[in-house]
């Protein structure tokens, strides 16, 4: 059930990529935030996250799919709890705090939801319709709750999750075709209408920003001037005048992308990109050398995980996603984020230090 930590089975690659991305974050970071106060946060939460990710290793794979549905029930009971208990901040309901400690459930409900059902949908191929019943009843209730919170960013998040490792099961091209329908049907007529009216101005601002520049247009709008101005080398460290100036909002977290462009340039917005490609490269190929389909289930899940923050991030900054308040993992300002990327990316060196074991 436990075992002992042996630094010879860590996929030394995995670790290396993701302390220099983590690094690079807390290098901007130091430049981005409006207040010292919350580097030094960050500085303890990465502490705190990477002893998370070593201290899950002394578990063995058999006992996280063991215990996966207990995980995936705790953590509804949470995001239930949170409704009821929960601090309201920026208008959303999403946060347990204990001094000053923030936790959020629905960062944990990504983790749980990855492993349970790839747990779930080992040796169970995808070939009727009512095959995805179960996979959708377990997707739906975390979906569901995070949305009531409202956190439409964290609730996008595992929608994508589901999506990728449903991909990676073997969806036939029929039901691909199918759901790529329902899709293109539900947005218009379901989902838009739904919409509160600020998150349907996020969705028209993509199309153009310049429809409100004071209002929902301004981040974006000032995103873009920051990311521009960088040009090739960049301003220079901690001399982007539209973040250092306050032009940014948010800077920390949702568009701290535009900061490293700004004070970087082109040159470490790239870097970084490569970077992120590496570690999902990486990931990739732990994933083609799993031998169980469980567990390339779940690294499938994580590399979907990361893969969408980073696409959706990055492409807010750019003005060509509408703000959804999804950070940059292991670069935004954010405790709780950091550490279910961190837990993510241990499932992910867990399973595959475990892949010959049987599931």
């Amino acid at each position: 059930m436990i075992r002992r930590l042996d630094l010879t089975l860590y996929d030394w690659p995995l670790v290396i990529i993701t302390l220099g991305i983590n690094i690079a974050g807390l290098f901007i970071l130091a430049s981005a935030a409006p207040n010292p106060r919350l580097w030094k946060a960050q500085v303890l939460w990465t502490v705190l996250a990477i002893t998370a990710a070593a201290l899950l290793q002394l578990l063995r794979k058999d006992t996280l799919y063991r215990y996966s549905y207990w995980f995936y029930l705790a953590t509804l009971l949470m995001l239930l709890a949170v409704l009821v208990f929960g601090r309201e901040v920026n208008g959303a309901r999403s946060w347990f705090v204990l001094g000053p400690v923030r936790l959020q459930p629905s960062e944990l409900a990504k983790l749980t939801l990855i492993i349970t059902m790839a747990y779930y949908l080992r040796n169970r191929p995808l070939q009727r319709i009512t095959d995805y019943f179960i996979p959708l009843l377990l997707a739906v209730p975390p979906i569901a709750l995070t949305l009531v919170e409202p956190d439409l960013g964290s609730a996008l998040v595992m929608g994508a999750v589901v999506f990728g490792i449903l991909f990676a099961r073997g969806l036939p091209w029929k039901h691909l075709a199918l759901a790529v329908l329902l899709v293109a049907v539900a947005t218009p007529t379901l989902v838009w209408p739904h919409l509160k009216p600020y998150q349907q101005e996020r969705v028209l601002v993509v199309l153009n920003p310049a429809r409100d520049p004071l209002g929902a247009g301004f981040q974006v709008i000032q995103s873009m001037i920051a990311i521009g101005s960088g040009g090739v080398m960049g301003k220079g460290y901690g001399q982007g005048t539209q973040a250092q100036l306050g032009f940014i909002p948010e800077r920390q977290t949702d568009f701290i992308f535009s900061v490293l462009a700004e004070e970087m340039g082109l040159v470490g917005a790239l870097a970084i990109l490569l970077a992120y490609a590496a570690l999902l490269y990486r990931l990739g190929s732990m994933a083609l050398d799993a031998l169980h389909d469980g567990d390339r289930l779940l690294i499938a899940g994580v590399i979907t995980l990361l893969a969408f923050q980073i696409l959706v991030n990055v492409g807010v900054t750019l003005g060509i996603a509408p703000v959804t308040g999804i950070t940059l993992p292991l670069f935004s300002y954010g405790g709780t984020s950091l550490l279910t990327t961190y837990l993510a990316l241990g499932l992910a060196q867990l399973v595959y230090r475990d892949r010959y074991e049987p599931l």
